[in-house]
């Protein structure tokens, strides 16, 4: 079977430096993971598999191969910042080429909100898609977004998600929405794999640092969090917040009336390795969201081996167990956040435990090998039900 995938992956991350624009040589990728899984996906099944590239960022058309998976750049005009306020027509129109030399039995989409799936069912090929964000829930914390652009966002997903049979999802919160949209749909359970990099170097010291990590905006709480650790009275306790935002300044300055200032630590964006180095000098993890689907950090701060403090929104109450390997606290709930910090803060041998707990767990249910099987079980399914169908 040849299975194409749509999704925001940054071309660098995949394409030869000559093929891409100067500024645009540079940048992470949102979820990782994805990149990872493709080749253990493509080993495991056989099948053809494409990544569809189609932005300004890329200069010439070219097809690359690397570890089992192709990778295809297909320049756009129009900068990706218009992507929802042309409605996604841009990347649809860029992409009928490409789709039509490669031919693919299977669209995969990583993403409603991205507007990905919607391109993908435009393309009237049979459409699979991964639920990442789900920007009904998200859209009221864009507010950074010019109107039409959180609008388009929350239209794309209810316009594309009918007409997409096969879903994956991270966990129960996301099955038990896209069924709420499309009750025929064939939704799977997938939990996202876990970088081997989290295991590979982790090395908790489990030191007097509270960390988080994650975008400096309202949808994040680290406002909430400031507040909350504003009453952590451990003396030597240090916040490291890891992100960059819009809200940096705002927070900076929350801190700093707080009288806290020179204890929060804000460090901007980091990479990977930077990352990993803040998690083992923690003690615990804090992730305030007020909505997340399934968020990464999390098992990759269990995979270091932290405790995990988190709110009760979105997916994330699935991924933490309630005094087993993390806390979890009401949404922006700033005394009982305090707390959960000043508790693991104060008993080490406790932090080490839960943490511990929480590694053992997403070694389990995230291993890479383990997620790529589930995946290949899923595709293999719709192969036979196209098959089936004469597709």
């Amino acid at each position: 079977m040849k299975i194409g995938f749509i999704g925001n992956l940054p071309a660098a991350s995949a394409l030869p430096e000559k093929f891409i624009r100067p500024r645009n040589r540079t940048g992470n990728h949102p979820a990782p993971w994805m990149v990872a899984l493709l080749p253990e996906l493509a080993r495991i099944t056989g099948h053809q598999l494409r990544v569809f590239l189609p932005q300004r960022a890329v200069l010439k058309p070219i097809v690359v191969e690397r570890d089992g998976v192709e990778y295809e750049g297909i320049p756009c005009r129009i900068p990706d910042r218009w992507t929802r306020n042309t409605l996604y027509y841009q990347k649809s129109l860029a992409l009928r080429g490409a789709l039509r030399r490669f031919s693919p039995d299977l669209l995969h989409a990583f993403g409603f909100e991205t507007g990905s799936a919607l391109i993908a069912v435009r393309s009237g090929i049979p459409v699979s898609c991964f639920i990442q964000g789900i920007a009904e829930f998200l859209e009221p914390y864009y507010g950074q977004r010019s109107m039409i652009d959180r609008k388009v966002g929350v239209w794309g997903e209810k316009k594309a998600i009918p007409h997409v049979r096969w879903m994956v999802a991270e966990n129960e919160f996301a099955k038990k929405w896209a069924l709420s949209r499309n009750p025929e749909a064939e939704v799977d359970v997938i939990p996202h794999p876990t970088r081997e990099v989290f295991f590979a170097k982790a090395a908790p010291v489990y030191g007097h640092t509270i960390l988080t990590v994650g975008g400096l905006d309202d949808r994040k709480g680290m406002d909430t969090l400031i507040r909350a650790f504003a009453l952590v009275k451990t003396q030597e306790a240090q916040l490291v917040m890891v992100g960059g935002g819009s809200l940096r300044e705002p927070l900076e300055d929350l801190a700093k009336e707080l009288g806290i200032g020179g204890k929060v630590e804000f460090t901007g964006s980091l990479e990977t390795p930077e990352v990993i180095a803040r998690m083992n000098a923690a003690r615990a993890f804090v992730i305030a969201s007020r909505m997340d689907t399934s968020p990464n950090v999390v098992s990759e701060a269990h995979a270091i081996g932290l405790p995990v403090i988190g709110t009760r929104v979105g997916g994330i109450p699935e991924m933490i167990e309630e005094g087993e390997d993390g806390y979890l606290v009401d949404c922006d709930d700033v005394s009982a956040l305090a707390d959960r910090m000043t508790l693991l803060l104060q008993d080490e041998a406790l932090a080490r435990r839960l943490g511990q707990a929480g590694r053992a767990k997403v070694r389990d249910m995230n291993g890479a090998v383990e997620v790529a099987e589930a995946h290949a079980r899923f595709f293999n399914r719709i192969g036979r039900q196209l098959g089936a169908a004469g597709v």
